[in-house]
């Protein structure tokens, strides 16, 4: 019930209610406007003008369209292409083109770039440590979540942290500001620990998608990095322009 065509009229607020509904579709036909209120911690007139943009009258009327089309989806697989389209379509925005500009003005400033990152977030911080070090940048990757994040690092040096939950290697982060050096988080949310500590975080906000293997009882994380993927590639192509090369 999200089109692509409502979800370029959503702004930050919007997008928070968005990623909770997604993340708790089970629980949204029995919540009341306040609950999710409280949850999302926005108020309940920016749910109700959150219904009105994907075409519903209020938030009574929402849940009841969305428990409908819940049902119907509940076997389906979640389609890859509309999960990117949506996020393309935010990605287009002027906000979100700024943010990244503000972001690659810092790494193109910084002497070392230290990507960070364990699992599937392990594969974009390798990604992103190529592709700026293929750039001119120095910058090095880790994505080891047991590895100590304790190198020599000042104010000129920035720690790119790639995590879809946002909870992750925190017990670093006061070490690292006690560096003066900045930290940049790559998240699927601004509503997390890690953004929040972030001096910059860049917030993609995409389904997540987990499975669980039954044969070793370990639950994977199947969530896109497709907006990972672009991000970096967008940061280093801007981070060019702001070094004049």
């Amino acid at each position: 019930m999200f089109s692509v065509e409502q979800l370029t009229t959503f702004n930050d607020l919007d997008y928070l209610i968005y990623h909770f509904i997604l993340e708790n579709s089970s629980k949204i036909p029995y919540m009341t406007i306040r609950e999710l209120s409280n949850e999302t911690h926005v108020s309940t007139a920016t749910i109700t003008r959150f219904a009105k943009k994907v075409g519903c009258n209020g938030f009574t009327e929402f849940k009841l369209l969305f428990k409908k089309e819940h049902k119907e989806n509940d076997t389906m697989p979640i389609n890859d292409i509309s999960i990117a389209e949506a996020f393309f379509a935010r990605a287009k925005e002027a906000e979100f083109q700024k943010k990244l500009d503000n972001v690659a003005q810092v790494l193109a400033d910084a002497k070392m770039i230290i990507c960070v990152g364990s699992g599937n977030s392990g594969v974009m911080a390798v990604y992103a440590a190529r592709y700026f070090s293929s750039v001119g940048k120095f910058a090095v990757n880790v994505d080891n979540p047991m590895f100590p994040l304790n190198p020599p690092v000042s104010s000129e040096t920035v720690f790119l942290f790639f995590s879809v939950s946002g909870e992750f290697l925190l017990k670093s982060i006061p070490l690292i500001k006690a560096n003066e050096a900045k930290i940049v988080s790559i998240t699927n949310s601004r509503n997390n620990p890690l953004a929040k500590l972030s001096d910059y975080n860049l917030a993609y906000y995409v389904q997540q998608e987990n499975k669980m293997i039954d044969t070793y009882e370990y639950l994977i994380d199947m969530t896109t990095q497709i907006p990972s993927i672009y991000i970096i590639e967008a940061l280093a192509k801007k981070m060019l322009k702001v070094m004049g090369k």
